[in-house]
Order: structure tokens, then C-alpha cells, then sequence
């Protein structure tokens, strides 16, 4: 068994565990970027930002989501055998 992994770039896809690239562009035209774990979410009902395990909230300095990546555990196949025991 192995862990599969998955990139999104739709902020609504992103769940705590998810590991977040983000990036600013400043006023001068250099690029900035941050990542890390997201620990959980503003309570902005409106817009909830995101908060990585470091406290941090990059959204709240300008920053702005350019991908996600998900872990996504193997799915384990279940069979039943002749006996009606549950085998993997």
C-alpha cells in the first residue's frame, strides 16, 4: 500500500493536513512565496483564510493560493472468502 497524491488549485478543496504553495507579488513587481500545512481556517464566514500549522495566515499579508497538495491513501481492497471471513 502507498499514499497517492493529488494537486488542486481550487481553494475549496483545501482541508487541514494539505500541504499549501502560496504567492505575492509586491508592489515592485518581486514574487514572494510561502508554504506549509494547513491547521484550520479563519472563522470569516464570507472568506475563510487559511492558517498554516506555524500560525501563520499568509491571506492576511497578500498572499494568495497557487496549489494544494493532497495525500490520498490507497483505497484497500476487501473480499469475502469461502468461509465468510472478511480478507484483504
Amino acid at each position: 500500500m502507498g499514499v497517492r497524491f493529488e494537486i488542486t488549485t481550487v481553494a475549496n478543496d483545501v482541508r487541514p493536513g494539505d500541504l499549501v504553495v502560496l504567492r505575492l507579488v509586491t508592489q515592485k513587481g518581486a514574487v514572494k512565496w510561502t508554504c506549509g500545512t494547513v491547521r484550520c481556517f479563519t472563522d470569516d464566514a464570507d472568506d475563510p483564510a487559511i492558517v498554516l500549522t506555524t500560525g501563520k495566515i499568509p491571506e492576511y499579508d497578500g498572499y494568495s493560493l497557487v496549489c494544494c497538495i493532497k495525500s490520498i491513501p490507497d483505497e484497500v481492497q476487501l473480499s469475502i472468502d469461502d468461509e465468510g471471513e472478511i480478507v484483504q
